[in-house]
Protein backbone atom coordinates (compact mmCIF):
# COMPACT_ATOMS: atom_id res chain seq x y z
CA UNK A 1 0.00 0.00 0.00
CA UNK A 2 1.37 3.41 -0.98
CA UNK A 3 2.00 5.93 1.75
CA UNK A 4 -0.31 8.96 1.69
CA UNK A 5 1.00 12.30 0.51
CA UNK A 6 1.21 14.69 3.46
CA UNK A 7 0.78 18.41 2.75
CA UNK A 8 1.74 20.69 5.62
CA UNK A 9 0.03 24.09 5.57
CA UNK A 10 2.39 26.71 7.00
CA UNK A 11 1.99 30.48 7.15
CA UNK A 12 3.95 33.66 7.73
CA UNK A 13 2.16 34.35 11.02
CA UNK A 14 -0.84 33.59 13.17
CA UNK A 15 -4.10 34.31 11.33
CA UNK A 16 -2.37 34.03 7.96
CA UNK A 17 -5.30 31.93 6.70
CA UNK A 18 -4.15 28.35 7.34
CA UNK A 19 -7.59 27.07 8.37
CA UNK A 20 -9.23 28.86 5.44
CA UNK A 21 -6.62 27.29 3.13
CA UNK A 22 -7.20 23.85 4.65
CA UNK A 23 -10.96 24.15 4.09
CA UNK A 24 -10.53 25.51 0.57
CA UNK A 25 -8.00 22.89 -0.49
CA UNK A 26 -10.10 20.07 0.93
CA UNK A 27 -13.10 21.41 -0.98
CA UNK A 28 -11.08 21.66 -4.21
CA UNK A 29 -9.60 18.17 -3.78
CA UNK A 30 -13.04 16.72 -3.06
CA UNK A 31 -14.07 17.65 -6.60
CA UNK A 32 -11.10 15.69 -7.98
CA UNK A 33 -11.20 12.56 -5.82
CA UNK A 34 -13.30 10.66 -3.31
CA UNK A 35 -13.45 12.68 -0.06
CA UNK A 36 -12.97 9.40 1.80
CA UNK A 37 -9.38 9.46 0.53
CA UNK A 38 -8.66 12.84 2.17
CA UNK A 39 -7.49 13.12 5.77
CA UNK A 40 -6.87 16.12 8.00
CA UNK A 41 -5.28 16.78 11.36
CA UNK A 42 -3.73 19.58 13.41
CA UNK A 43 -0.43 18.29 14.84
CA UNK A 44 0.13 21.15 17.31
CA UNK A 45 -2.78 23.24 18.58
CA UNK A 46 -3.11 26.21 20.90
CA UNK A 47 -6.76 27.31 20.85
CA UNK A 48 -8.86 24.52 22.34
CA UNK A 49 -12.56 23.69 22.54
CA UNK A 50 -14.29 21.09 24.68
CA UNK A 51 -15.88 17.98 23.19
CA UNK A 52 -19.08 16.45 24.66
CA UNK A 53 -16.80 13.91 26.34
CA UNK A 54 -15.09 16.73 28.21
CA UNK A 55 -11.82 16.30 26.34
CA UNK A 56 -10.30 19.45 24.84
CA UNK A 57 -8.98 19.55 21.27
CA UNK A 58 -7.80 22.22 18.88
CA UNK A 59 -10.67 24.32 17.59
CA UNK A 60 -9.61 24.00 13.94
CA UNK A 61 -10.13 20.23 13.99
CA UNK A 62 -13.71 20.80 15.04
CA UNK A 63 -14.15 23.49 12.36
CA UNK A 64 -12.88 21.20 9.58
CA UNK A 65 -15.13 18.38 10.74
CA UNK A 66 -18.16 20.69 10.79
CA UNK A 67 -17.69 22.15 7.33
CA UNK A 68 -16.03 19.47 5.19
CA UNK A 69 -17.88 16.29 6.12
CA UNK A 70 -14.60 14.32 6.07
CA UNK A 71 -14.53 11.04 7.94
CA UNK A 72 -13.07 12.09 11.30
CA UNK A 73 -14.28 9.53 13.85
CA UNK A 74 -11.71 10.24 16.56
CA UNK A 75 -11.20 13.97 16.91
CA UNK A 76 -8.92 13.66 19.93
CA UNK A 77 -6.37 11.65 17.91
CA UNK A 78 -6.43 14.39 15.24
CA UNK A 79 -5.29 17.00 17.76
CA UNK A 80 -2.30 15.18 19.26
CA UNK A 81 -0.27 18.02 20.83
CA UNK A 82 -2.23 20.65 22.74
CA UNK A 83 -0.23 23.56 24.07
CA UNK A 84 -2.43 24.74 26.93
CA UNK A 85 -1.46 27.23 29.64
CA UNK A 86 1.52 25.96 31.60
CA UNK A 87 2.84 23.47 29.04
CA UNK A 88 5.69 25.71 27.90
CA UNK A 89 6.65 26.71 31.43
CA UNK A 90 6.60 23.09 32.64
CA UNK A 91 8.66 22.01 29.64
CA UNK A 92 11.37 24.56 30.34
CA UNK A 93 11.47 23.63 34.03
CA UNK A 94 11.52 19.87 33.39
CA UNK A 95 14.61 17.78 34.11
CA UNK A 96 13.96 15.73 30.97
CA UNK A 97 12.58 18.09 28.27
CA UNK A 98 13.86 15.88 25.46
CA UNK A 99 11.68 13.03 26.71
CA UNK A 100 8.67 15.34 26.57
CA UNK A 101 9.53 16.27 22.99
CA UNK A 102 9.76 12.58 22.09
CA UNK A 103 6.30 12.04 23.60
CA UNK A 104 4.93 14.90 21.50
CA UNK A 105 6.60 13.45 18.41
CA UNK A 106 5.15 10.02 19.09
CA UNK A 107 1.65 11.46 19.41
CA UNK A 108 1.98 13.26 16.07
CA UNK A 109 3.29 10.15 14.31
CA UNK A 110 0.44 8.07 15.76
CA UNK A 111 -2.07 10.58 14.40
CA UNK A 112 -0.52 10.26 10.96
CA UNK A 113 -0.63 6.47 11.22
CA UNK A 114 -4.35 6.60 12.00
CA UNK A 115 -4.77 8.30 8.62
CA UNK A 116 -2.44 5.96 6.73
CA UNK A 117 -5.35 4.55 4.69
CA UNK A 118 -5.89 7.96 3.09
CA UNK A 119 -4.30 9.09 -0.18
CA UNK A 120 -3.78 12.69 0.91
CA UNK A 121 -3.38 14.14 4.40
CA UNK A 122 -3.69 17.86 5.09
CA UNK A 123 -1.67 18.73 8.22
CA UNK A 124 -2.38 22.27 9.40
CA UNK A 125 0.44 24.18 11.09
CA UNK A 126 0.11 26.75 13.84
CA UNK A 127 1.37 30.35 13.93
CA UNK A 128 4.55 31.36 12.10
CA UNK A 129 7.17 28.77 11.06
CA UNK A 130 9.05 28.87 14.39
CA UNK A 131 6.02 28.52 16.66
CA UNK A 132 6.38 25.46 18.87
CA UNK A 133 10.18 25.48 18.81
CA UNK A 134 10.31 26.15 22.56
CA UNK A 135 8.99 22.60 23.10
CA UNK A 136 10.93 21.13 20.19
CA UNK A 137 7.90 21.12 17.90
CA UNK A 138 8.33 23.99 15.44
CA UNK A 139 6.37 23.88 12.20
CA UNK A 140 9.55 22.99 10.33
CA UNK A 141 10.32 20.11 12.71
CA UNK A 142 6.76 18.76 12.57
CA UNK A 143 6.72 18.90 8.76
CA UNK A 144 9.98 16.93 8.68
CA UNK A 145 8.61 14.44 11.20
CA UNK A 146 5.67 13.82 8.87
CA UNK A 147 7.84 13.64 5.74
CA UNK A 148 5.56 16.36 4.40
CA UNK A 149 5.78 18.84 1.59
CA UNK A 150 5.04 22.37 2.80
CA UNK A 151 2.57 24.74 1.20
CA UNK A 152 3.53 28.17 2.50
CA UNK A 153 0.95 30.98 2.80
CA UNK A 154 2.18 34.53 2.46
CA UNK A 155 0.29 37.81 2.19
CA UNK A 156 -0.27 39.70 -1.01
CA UNK A 157 2.06 42.43 -2.23
CA UNK A 158 5.50 42.67 -3.79
CA UNK A 159 8.22 44.07 -1.53
CA UNK A 160 6.82 42.92 1.80
CA UNK A 161 5.87 39.53 0.35
CA UNK A 162 9.35 38.87 -1.01
CA UNK A 163 10.88 39.99 2.29
CA UNK A 164 8.69 37.51 4.19
CA UNK A 165 9.64 34.74 1.81
CA UNK A 166 13.35 35.53 2.26
CA UNK A 167 13.11 35.12 6.03
CA UNK A 168 10.81 32.12 6.27
CA UNK A 169 12.20 30.11 3.37
CA UNK A 170 15.65 30.55 4.94
CA UNK A 171 14.25 29.10 8.16
CA UNK A 172 12.80 26.08 6.36
CA UNK A 173 16.03 25.61 4.39
CA UNK A 174 18.02 25.70 7.64
CA UNK A 175 15.87 22.85 8.95
CA UNK A 176 16.10 20.95 5.63
CA UNK A 177 12.33 21.07 5.21
CA UNK A 178 10.70 20.41 1.85
CA UNK A 179 8.75 23.45 0.63
CA UNK A 180 6.75 22.64 -2.48
CA UNK A 181 5.45 26.10 -3.18
CA UNK A 182 3.49 29.11 -2.06
CA UNK A 183 -0.05 30.39 -2.02
CA UNK A 184 -0.44 34.17 -2.03
CA UNK A 185 -3.27 35.05 0.31
CA UNK A 186 -5.37 38.13 1.11
CA UNK A 187 -4.38 39.98 -2.05
CA UNK A 188 -6.26 43.22 -2.74
CA UNK A 189 -8.65 42.34 -5.61
CA UNK A 190 -7.41 45.32 -7.64
CA UNK A 191 -3.81 44.07 -7.30
CA UNK A 192 -4.27 40.40 -8.23
CA UNK A 193 -3.34 40.71 -11.90
CA UNK A 194 -0.41 43.07 -11.33
CA UNK A 195 0.96 40.76 -8.64
CA UNK A 196 0.52 37.73 -10.89
CA UNK A 197 2.54 39.51 -13.57
CA UNK A 198 5.45 40.31 -11.23
CA UNK A 199 5.58 37.81 -8.35
CA UNK A 200 5.41 34.50 -10.16
CA UNK A 201 7.29 31.23 -10.47
CA UNK A 202 9.89 32.84 -12.70
CA UNK A 203 10.73 35.42 -10.01
CA UNK A 204 10.77 32.78 -7.26
CA UNK A 205 13.15 30.58 -9.25
CA UNK A 206 15.49 33.51 -9.86
CA UNK A 207 15.34 34.75 -6.24
CA UNK A 208 15.50 31.34 -4.55
CA UNK A 209 17.57 29.15 -6.91
CA UNK A 210 18.57 26.87 -4.03
CA UNK A 211 15.13 25.24 -4.00
CA UNK A 212 15.19 22.19 -6.26
CA UNK A 213 12.67 21.39 -7.56
CA UNK A 214 11.66 25.02 -8.03
CA UNK A 215 8.90 26.52 -5.92
CA UNK A 216 5.43 26.38 -7.39
CA UNK A 217 2.72 29.04 -7.20
CA UNK A 218 -0.81 27.72 -6.69
CA UNK A 219 -2.92 30.84 -6.56
CA UNK A 220 -3.40 34.51 -5.80
CA UNK A 221 -6.31 34.59 -3.38
CA UNK A 222 -8.11 37.94 -3.23
CA UNK A 223 -9.54 39.28 0.00
CA UNK A 224 -13.22 38.48 0.48
CA UNK A 225 -15.73 40.82 2.08
CA UNK A 226 -16.55 39.92 5.70
CA UNK A 227 -14.43 36.72 5.67
CA UNK A 228 -12.17 37.96 8.47
CA UNK A 229 -14.79 40.03 10.30
CA UNK A 230 -16.26 39.03 13.67
CA UNK A 231 -19.91 38.63 14.57
CA UNK A 232 -21.54 40.27 17.57
CA UNK A 233 -21.76 36.82 19.15
CA UNK A 234 -17.98 36.58 18.97
CA UNK A 235 -17.53 40.15 20.23
CA UNK A 236 -19.71 39.34 23.23
CA UNK A 237 -17.05 36.84 24.33
CA UNK A 238 -14.26 39.39 23.88
CA UNK A 239 -15.29 41.65 26.78
CA UNK A 240 -14.66 40.88 30.43
CA UNK A 241 -18.08 42.25 31.31
CA UNK A 242 -20.81 42.35 28.68
CA UNK A 243 -24.56 42.32 29.14
CA UNK A 244 -26.64 41.19 26.18
CA UNK A 245 -29.76 43.19 25.39
CA UNK A 246 -32.12 40.43 24.31
CA UNK A 247 -34.03 40.58 21.03
CA UNK A 248 -35.87 38.12 18.83
CA UNK A 249 -33.45 38.03 15.89
CA UNK A 250 -30.91 35.45 17.08
CA UNK A 251 -29.50 34.95 13.58
CA UNK A 252 -28.33 38.56 13.48
CA UNK A 253 -25.84 37.80 16.27
CA UNK A 254 -23.96 35.36 14.03
CA UNK A 255 -23.58 37.58 10.96
CA UNK A 256 -20.12 39.10 10.39
CA UNK A 257 -20.10 42.84 10.92
CA UNK A 258 -18.51 45.45 8.70
CA UNK A 259 -16.95 48.61 10.17
CA UNK A 260 -16.91 50.08 13.66
CA UNK A 261 -17.99 53.67 14.23
CA UNK A 262 -17.34 55.25 17.62
CA UNK A 263 -19.93 58.02 17.80
CA UNK A 264 -18.38 61.09 19.44
CA UNK A 265 -20.57 63.82 17.99
CA UNK A 266 -22.98 65.62 20.32
CA UNK A 267 -26.64 64.69 20.19
CA UNK A 268 -27.51 67.94 18.40
CA UNK A 269 -24.96 67.49 15.59
CA UNK A 270 -24.98 63.69 15.15
CA UNK A 271 -26.43 62.60 11.81
CA UNK A 272 -26.38 58.77 11.36
CA UNK A 273 -26.62 58.96 7.56
CA UNK A 274 -23.16 60.46 7.37
CA UNK A 275 -21.49 57.89 9.61
CA UNK A 276 -23.24 54.50 9.50
CA UNK A 277 -23.87 51.88 6.84
CA UNK A 278 -25.48 48.41 6.82
CA UNK A 279 -23.68 45.81 8.98
CA UNK A 280 -21.71 48.55 10.80
CA UNK A 281 -21.29 48.56 14.57
CA UNK A 282 -22.26 51.77 16.36
CA UNK A 283 -20.40 52.47 19.63
CA UNK A 284 -21.93 55.11 21.92
CA UNK A 285 -22.48 55.84 25.58
CA UNK A 286 -25.16 53.87 27.42
CA UNK A 287 -26.69 57.13 28.68
CA UNK A 288 -26.85 58.68 25.17
CA UNK A 289 -30.56 58.04 24.65
CA UNK A 290 -31.11 60.80 22.07
CA UNK A 291 -28.25 59.60 19.89
CA UNK A 292 -29.38 55.99 20.35
CA UNK A 293 -32.88 56.89 19.16
CA UNK A 294 -31.39 58.47 16.03
CA UNK A 295 -29.37 55.32 15.35
CA UNK A 296 -32.45 53.14 15.72
CA UNK A 297 -34.58 55.42 13.53
CA UNK A 298 -31.83 55.30 10.87
CA UNK A 299 -31.70 51.50 11.10
CA UNK A 300 -35.46 51.33 10.48
CA UNK A 301 -34.99 53.16 7.17
CA UNK A 302 -32.47 50.66 5.79
CA UNK A 303 -34.28 48.62 3.11
CA UNK A 304 -32.34 45.35 3.25
CA UNK A 305 -29.27 44.82 5.43
CA UNK A 306 -29.58 46.40 8.86
CA UNK A 307 -26.89 47.57 11.26
CA UNK A 308 -24.55 44.84 12.46
CA UNK A 309 -24.67 45.79 16.14
CA UNK A 310 -24.59 48.38 18.88
CA UNK A 311 -22.13 48.52 21.76
CA UNK A 312 -23.15 50.75 24.68
CA UNK A 313 -20.18 51.92 26.72
CA UNK A 314 -19.86 52.85 30.42
CA UNK A 315 -23.03 50.89 31.13
CA UNK A 316 -24.09 50.76 34.77
CA UNK A 317 -26.73 48.35 36.03
CA UNK A 318 -29.54 50.84 35.30
CA UNK A 319 -28.23 51.69 31.84
CA UNK A 320 -29.66 51.60 29.31
CA UNK A 321 -32.94 52.43 31.00
CA UNK A 322 -36.15 50.45 30.53
CA UNK A 323 -37.39 52.56 27.63
CA UNK A 324 -34.10 52.33 25.71
CA UNK A 325 -33.90 48.60 26.38
CA UNK A 326 -37.35 48.19 24.90
CA UNK A 327 -36.36 50.19 21.81
CA UNK A 328 -33.34 47.93 21.34
CA UNK A 329 -35.28 44.72 21.83
CA UNK A 330 -37.83 45.79 19.22
CA UNK A 331 -35.13 46.87 16.74
CA UNK A 332 -33.60 43.40 16.41
CA UNK A 333 -30.08 44.89 16.43
CA UNK A 334 -27.59 42.77 18.44
CA UNK A 335 -26.65 45.00 21.38
CA UNK A 336 -24.04 44.75 24.12
CA UNK A 337 -23.91 46.91 27.22
CA UNK A 338 -20.34 46.97 28.55
CA UNK A 339 -18.70 48.65 31.51
CA UNK A 340 -15.66 49.61 29.43
CA UNK A 341 -15.28 53.13 28.07
CA UNK A 342 -15.10 53.98 24.35
CA UNK A 343 -11.29 53.78 24.24
CA UNK A 344 -11.17 50.28 25.72
CA UNK A 345 -14.04 49.15 23.49
CA UNK A 346 -12.14 50.38 20.44
CA UNK A 347 -9.08 48.32 21.48
CA UNK A 348 -11.11 45.16 22.13
CA UNK A 349 -13.00 45.42 18.86
CA UNK A 350 -9.84 46.20 16.86
CA UNK A 351 -8.20 43.08 18.27
CA UNK A 352 -11.25 41.01 17.35
CA UNK A 353 -11.21 42.32 13.78
CA UNK A 354 -7.51 41.51 13.34
CA UNK A 355 -7.61 38.09 15.04
CA UNK A 356 -10.94 36.59 14.01
CA UNK A 357 -11.03 32.85 13.42
CA UNK A 358 -13.83 30.87 11.86
CA UNK A 359 -16.66 29.81 14.14
CA UNK A 360 -18.82 26.69 13.91
CA UNK A 361 -21.82 28.77 12.80
CA UNK A 362 -19.96 30.53 9.94
CA UNK A 363 -21.59 28.49 7.17
CA UNK A 364 -21.86 31.51 4.88
CA UNK A 365 -18.14 32.15 5.26
CA UNK A 366 -17.42 28.53 4.37
CA UNK A 367 -19.45 28.93 1.19
CA UNK A 368 -17.32 31.97 0.34
CA UNK A 369 -14.15 29.95 0.94
CA UNK A 370 -15.34 27.14 -1.34
CA UNK A 371 -16.09 29.65 -4.10
CA UNK A 372 -12.78 31.44 -3.55
CA UNK A 373 -10.74 28.27 -4.05
CA UNK A 374 -12.89 27.07 -6.91
CA UNK A 375 -12.08 30.27 -8.76
CA UNK A 376 -8.51 31.14 -7.76
CA UNK A 377 -6.75 27.92 -6.64
CA UNK A 378 -4.89 25.82 -9.21
CA UNK A 379 -5.88 22.41 -7.92
CA UNK A 380 -4.43 20.49 -10.88
CA UNK A 381 -1.00 22.09 -10.52
CA UNK A 382 -1.24 21.47 -6.77
CA UNK A 383 -1.98 17.77 -7.22
CA UNK A 384 0.82 17.38 -9.78
CA UNK A 385 3.28 18.95 -7.32
CA UNK A 386 2.17 17.51 -3.99
CA UNK A 387 0.49 14.15 -4.63
CA UNK A 388 2.66 11.07 -5.07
Amino acid sequence: MNKPSVIFIAGERQHAGKTVASLGIISALSKQMDPKDIGYFKPVGQELVKLPSGERIDKDVRIVQEFTGLEMPDLAILSPVRVVDGVTRDYIAADNPNERTRAFEQAVVQAKERLSHKKIIIAEGTGHPGVGSVIGMSNAHVANLLDAKILYLVGGGIGRTMDELEVDLSYFAHHHSHVGGVLFNKVLPSKVESMRAVVNEKLLKRTFPEWDPALGVFGYMPTVDYLNNPSMQLLAKSFREARIIENSDRGAWQKPCQKVNVITQGSDSFVPEGHLAPRDIAVLGAASHRRLKRVLDFNATLPNEKLGGIILTCAKSEMPNAIASQWLAESGIPTLAVTADAGEVDQVVYKAFTNTKLQLYDKQKHEQIVQLFETHFDVQRFMNKFVR
